[in-house]
């Protein structure tokens, strides 16, 4: 939970504010994930075309999304792993 509070809710902001979708953002992998949303390209930049902009949005929500279910998905395996080797023990 450390690390959503440290890591997820600056790149949620920064999400928001770059025009992605901020929650995909919260559980994105700690620390990779606010380094990946600060390094993306902002979809609310000046200059840039809606189309650019939409595909900025769509880009940067997709790896938003993956990060998450690596998150997601480490953090269930490591439980089930857990778990097998509580059973194992007993």
């Amino acid at each position: 939970m450390g690390g959503v509070i440290l890591f997820g809710i600056p790149a949620a902001i920064i999400a928001g504010v770059k025009g992605f979708k901020p929650w995909r953002w919260l559980l994105a992998f700690g620390i990779i994930g606010l380094i990946v949303v600060i390094s993306l390209s902002s979809a609310k930049a000046q200059g840039i075309s809606a189309e650019e902009s939409a595909a900025r949005a769509s880009t940067a929500n997709s790896y938003g999304a993956v990060l998450v279910w690596v998150s997601v998905g480490l953090g269930v395996g490591l439980s089930i792993a857990g778990l097998l080797v509580q059973l194992a023990k007993s």
